[in-house]
């Protein structure tokens, strides 16, 4: 994604569009409610019939009239001046009134679209394009707002271009699409894609509920509310913000599970979800650089595992690394896996992946000597790594236990982890860093030799 001044000649022939009328409205509509808010403030002093009576009613209609008309302008020329193109090789967006820009992403660079649509959005039928782009400088190029049949249309248009299925005659083809009439809602037609998973309402509730992060942040959030109850005065000023600082994170966490569903693409994976907002994220599957299957103390006892990766290019919002699981069960992670990761480098891919994420030293896992014990009391017996002819297992962790998988080829660096404990005892960790988030492979407290050993076999794969 770049920012250009004209496009090519060759692609001047194809005609301007514009978004979706009401676009300006899916963001801007604070700006009717702080009028609202400001008018209210500034009579505060009035009464309910003074605010509507008389002569206060007919200025508050003109004044009102005149601040909406304001507004509207100004939603018309926002929209007026937002256009979109595409061409043959670029998907080019304009916009701005006084301060005129122009962005392009090269359609052979797209990776992806993500479909994202936000509460307004929804409740209007709109949706927005989010480009994902190999040699962008940015995260994405966004297109705001088409009618959600229209903006997938537009998505697969693109995409079957980006891949070099472009027909011979693109503009008829584009404008068939166009006037082909769209399904009401495209989201059935998406589900005929293999569904890998999906998580079930009360499944997500329960896990959240499940996390010690949410248990510790009740019980103080408890604690404080009973103290002031019994009176203690500053208490309330703990309260407040922790309440609205936890309350934040469970919406978010809450929003990211919710109706969340996973399906098999041509080019890798696709997932969805939201509550009050929507997001689609396509995984393109050979830009995987990490993934993790973590699972918390509690949800060990009923089998649940969370699974994110490091994705080039395509990030949540609320994140570094993008979750394609929220919490499920092993069949669920083992059809996950078996899409991101098809090749773990083994024949009994499905015995290792169980072995991974859990206990043990079966299929030739490693793992810590028994004078880590002292180190690591709690979580020594489940340490280990194996290295398979195509990635790197490794699992740590003590009461939220964590298995990563890095792939050779998509190792950046290595670190030597070795603490003045661990020289003692004769122990070292390796850490394996990778680009697109914050996983990393983590070979913890094993042998100093076998540590030194793990390297230079590791250094020798990637030259």
């Amino acid at each position: 994604m770049s920012q250009s001044v004209e496009p090519a000649a060759g692609d001047s022939a194809e005609p301007w569009q514009r978004v979706h009328p009401a676009s300006p409205f899916v963001h801007g509509w604070l700006a009717i409610i702080g009028l609202v808010y400001i008018y209210w403030q500034n009579t505060d002093e009035l009464s309910w019939a003074e605010r509507f009576s008389g002569d206060r009613l007919i200025w508050t209609v003109a004044g009102a009239g005149i601040a909406l008309l304001v507004v509207l302008i100004f939603y018309f020329l926002s929209w007026y001046f937002t256009r979109y193109k595409l061409t043959s090789t670029h998907v080019y967006v304009n916009s701005g009134m006084l301060f005129r820009s122009q962005k392009q992403a090269r359609i052979d660079k797209v990776q992806g679209i993500d479909i994202a649509q936000p509460l307004v959005a929804r409740l209007l039928g709109l949706a927005e394009l989010r480009f994902d782009v190999a040699d962008s400088s940015e995260s994405v190029l966004r297109l705001s707002f088409l009618r959600k049949a229209d903006a997938h249309a537009l998505r697969q248009v693109i995409l079957q271009r980006a891949r070099g299925g472009r027909p011979a005659h693109a503009p008829e083809a584009e404008q068939a699409a166009a006037d082909a009439p769209a399904p009401a809602d495209p989201q059935p037609a998406m589900q005929a894609s293999p569904l890998m998973a999906k998580v079930p309402i009360g499944r997500l509730i329960a896990s959240l509920f499940l996390q010690l992060p949410v248990i510790i942040g009740l019980l103080a959030c408890l604690s404080m509310l009973v103290l002031w109850i019994s009176g203690v005065e500053g208490i309330i000023a703990g309260l407040v913000p922790s309440v609205l600082a936890f309350g934040s994170w469970f919406y978010k966490q809450l929003n990211q599970g919710w109706n969340f569903t996973a399906s098999a693409s041509d080019t890798g994976m696709r997932i969805s979800y939201g509550l009050a907002d929507t997001r689609q994220h396509s995984i393109p599957s050979g830009r995987v650089q990490a993934i993790s299957v973590t699972a918390p103390f509690f949800w060990r006892m009923l089998g649940w595992y969370k699974v994110e990766v490091n994705v080039l290019g395509t990030k949540s919002d609320d994140a570094d690394n993008l979750q394609v699981l929220p919490v499920g069960d092993f069949e669920s992670v083992a059809r996950i896996m078996g899409i991101l990761l098809p090749d773990l480098g083994v024949e009994n891919q499905r015995e290792v992946l169980a072995t991974a994420v859990s206990t043990g030293s079966e299929h030739g896992f490693i793992g810590s000597p028994e004078r880590a014990k002292p180190l690591s009391p709690g979580a020594w017996k489940h340490q280990g790594f194996l290295a398979t002819g195509t990635t790197v297992i490794s699992r740590y962790g003590w009461l939220a236990r964590q298995a990563s998988f890095v792939p050779h080829n998509r190792v950046q660096g290595m670190s030597w982890i070795q603490g003045p404990w661990e020289r003692g005892r004769r122990l070292a960790g390796v850490r394996l860093h990778s680009a697109g988030g914050s996983i990393t492979g983590y070979v913890h407290q094993i042998d100093a030799d076998t540590a030194a050993e793990f390297i230079r076999a590791q250094t020798r794969r990637l030259v």
